[in-house]
């Protein structure tokens, strides 16, 4: 019983293995991603507003490089949303991009980095509800917001103000050479949980509100970044797939013992054991004159090949021997075995067997052992 299902057992085995195997490489688990990400459809990503944007027709994208590689091109708008780690030079080269005709947008509950835009801390935050009031609109009211950060920007400092509450001035706006640069204390806006809770997403829409020209959200620095190598174009699944296809190959090509390419003959093997050896033998034999005792060994190898091919006994008569050839071989091979056995049996009644007949008979049993070698 056991042996007659040796194979489906085998097949089942082999098939929970891939499952198991692609189970460990890619899990259906939820990614724990980092707050402030566009893709991340948690509380504290950012997936609704970039959602909002494509519907709006806003031409969004993501940026997952490096801002030396930002395009060159101006008119465009890069959005900065709580961003992780930025070096000093980092914001060299952001700066630089916008003096070329670039916009800026940066939405940062701790701008001390930010030099442009000088800010002072409160005594205590206040994470209530409160009246926001938007200065490029002071004919619209009835804004309100959720101001969770502890600083406010200095309104003394050349910058426009854009957006205030009561305790001061949580948005503003500055010209950079031919771009502009704008910063709001407010990123938890932002969030899928509260951007369109009170006023969050009316107060935002006219800075994000780009109809022409590439509206950039950086994710470079929340760690999203872009892969090298042809590998980061396919998914997963995909590559879990394809490397448990990879292993059933070489799985299969071991048990068929299937090699490719030639198998090369080691040259000591060849000269030493091969020309050296044959020579030496045939030398001894011709010495001696021992032609006979050759063609005997000669005749036990071709009929070992015969036996090996057609089944027929190493003893076996030629008639018998030229039966089993008739069901093999075509007329013309039949009829080169049949002159070999002829020649054996001719050198057996013969009174003498000089090493030029026996190198003739040879020459025949060359063509015999070729065929057989052949098939």
């Amino acid at each position: 019983m056991l042996k007659r299902n040796k194979t489906p057992i085998a097949l089942v085995l082999s098939v929970a293995a891939f499952l198991g195997i692609g189970w460990l490489l890619v899990r259906p688990d939820l990614p724990d991603l980092p707050a402030y990400v566009s893709v991340s459809a948690d509380r504290d990503g950012t997936k609704a507003l970039y959602t909002l944007l494509e519907e709006k027709n806003v031409p969004v994208k993501r940026w997952q490089k490096p801002w030396r590689f930002l395009p060159k091109a101006s008119g465009q708008t890069l959005v900065l949303l709580q961003p992780y780690s930025l070096t000093e030079r980092e914001r060299e080269e952001i700066v630089g991009w916008v003096e070329r005709g670039n916009e800026l947008l940066v939405f940062d509950s701790s701008p001390e980095g930010w030099t442009t835009f000088p800010a002072a801390a409160l005594d205590e935050p206040d994470p209530g509800v409160v009246p926001v009031t938007d200065l490029r609109r002071p004919a619209e009211t009835g804004f309100t917001g959720r101001v969770a950060s502890a600083y406010r920007l200095d309104a003394s400092s050349g910058m426009e103000p854009v957006l205030r509450d009561a305790r001061g001035v949580i948005g503003g706006h500055l010209a950079v050479g031919e771009g502009s640069l704008s910063l709001f204390v407010v990123p938890e806006w932002t969030m899928n949980e509260h951007v369109l809770e009170h006023s969050h997403f009316e107060l935002l829409w006219p800075y994000l509100n780009r109809p022409s020209g590439a509206l950039w959200v950086d994710e470079y620095h929340h760690g999203l970044q872009d892969k090298p190598g042809l590998l980061a174009v396919y998914p997963d699944w995909l590559l879990a797939v394809l490397l448990q296809l990879l292993l059933a190959v070489l799985l299969w090509l071991w048990r068929k013992a299937v090699r490719f390419g030639p198998a090369f003959t080691p040259r000591a093997w060849t000269v030493r054991r091969g020309d050296e050896t044959l020579l030496a033998a045939a030398g001894w034999y011709e010495r001696g004159r021992l032609t006979r005792e050759a063609l005997a060994h000669q005749e036990r190898y071709v009929r070992s090949r015969l036996r090996a091919r057609f089944g027929v006994r190493t003893d076996a008569s030629d008639a018998q021997v030229l039966a089993a050839a008739k069901r093999h071989w075509d007329k013309a091979a039949v009829d080169r075995l049949a002159a070999l056995l002829a020649c054996w049996r001719a050198a057996e009644e013969a009174v003498s067997y000089t090493p030029k007949q026996l190198e003739m008979d040879s020459r025949k049993a060359d063509e015999v052992i070729r065929n057989l070698e052949k098939e």
